[in-house]
């Protein structure tokens, strides 16, 4: 059941397509978070509970503030109103249960996050809240478990939470947050109510992809169309992700049971290893797929360029200049193009088995700088 309509796929065109009019977003990110509310109390009002809801759009930590004011009206203790079969609308804001989700102490309330060096959820967290949820309420009407960026559970973990939310515990309600639903299984999506409080994705790199990116501006400023630049670039991007990958490797292989404990039984240390091997591949495509996102984001500025838009349209600001150049360059049509391109590059990584080094060496050949 969805009570706000599911954001537009990320496709190429409607990526380019994004901020290219003077709209109000702000004013109507508001709005779309507003309606939200709004069919989210109609929803208590008339006994529609979920036993699990979906919460998108915007950024994690406005989601969190949704989905905490969702968990302290279930449970406030003096609800300035309730629906038909005696669900809270609003919280009152002053009761215990309230004050008490408001510091962080209530004890029917879990939160769950990535891990701050894997950047995932991993099996151990998940295993985790399934025992907390499985216990009755303690001292509210219903135990909340939140799950911010739930889209970052690799496969073992996804398995896991999977079969909770097939079976939930009574009176248990689960709150997944994601400002990027379609990177979520379709078979969790599809169990949840789903909440769209407005505002796009924006890209989100870290620090050494923005350089890297700011690197391949550079390079394909200077490159054009000659191959022997254009293979200078793959073999950069090449070098770039296997970083990526042996970081995300040793991060994991740190914070996994294998590495905290070496009398485990040889069955018991196949499995952790198998486990280990999918949440690396896992959070290595995450990573992957934002990073080629950002890549995305700056060839929709260069097609903006070539549009003779104006530069405040333009995501990265730093490298308007650039961008500008590039885009006088190419035509329109040209500039689409590579839109599309990096985008089939992106599916085919992320739905075939086709080998990374041909699909990128594929796509970036096809770009036209």
């Amino acid at each position: 059941m969805e009570l706000a309509p599911p954001p537009k796929t990320n496709s190429g065109i409607a990526l380019a397509k994004r901020r290219t009019y003077n709209a109000p977003v702000s004013d109507a990110s508001q709005t779309t978070a507003a309606h939200a509310d709004d069919l989210l109390r109609r929803s208590l009002a008339n006994g529609r509970l979920g036993h699990a809801y979906l919460f998108v759009g915007g950024t994690i930590e406005l989601l969190e503030a949704h989905a905490t004011r969702l968990a302290r009206t279930l449970n406030c203790a003096a609800p300035p109103a309730t629906g038909e079969t005696g669900i809270p609308l609003e919280p009152c804001g002053g009761c215990i249960p309230c004050r008490k989700v408001d510091s962080g102490n209530f004890p029917d309330l879990d939160f769950v996050r990535p891990e701050k060096k894997s950047r995932i959820i991993s099996i151990e967290q998940v295993r985790n809240l399934t025992r907390k949820v499985s216990l009755k309420p303690t001292e509210g009407r219903y135990k909340v478990a939140i799950i911010a960026g739930a889209d970052r559970m690799p496969g073992p973990a996804f398995n896991a939470f999977l079969k909770t939310l097939e079976e939930p515990p009574e009176r248990t309600v689960f709150i997944l947050l994601s400002v990027h639903p379609d990177q979520l299984g379709e078979t969790i999506r599809s169990r949840c109510m789903r909440v769209s409080f407005g505002g796009e994705a924006d890209v989100q790199l870290e620090g050494n992809d923005t350089a890297w990116l700011r690197s391949f501006v550079g390079m394909s400023a200077e490159t054009g169309e000659g191959l022997m630049g254009r293979y200078r670039l793959l073999g950069s991007l090449m070098d770039h992700l296997a970083t990526k990958r042996d970081r995300i490797e040793e991060n994991q292989e740190e914070a996994s049971p294998l590495n905290r404990h070496d009398d485990l039984e040889p069955a018991l240390r196949d499995k952790l290893k198998q486990e280990l091997e999918a949440s690396i591949a896992a959070e290595y495509r995450r990573q992957r797929g934002d990073f080629l996102t950002g890549l995305q984001w700056w060839l929709r500025d260069v097609w903006l360029a070539a549009l003779r838009q104006g530069r405040e349209l333009l995501h990265f600001q730093d490298w308007a200049d650039t961008s500008e150049a590039i885009g006088r360059r190419l035509t329109p049509s040209q500039a689409l193009e590579n839109l599309q391109s990096i985008e089939a590059t992106q599916r085919l990584l992320e739905t075939t088995n086709v080998q990374e080094a041909l699909a990128l060496e594929v796509g970036l050949l096809k770009l036209k700088l």
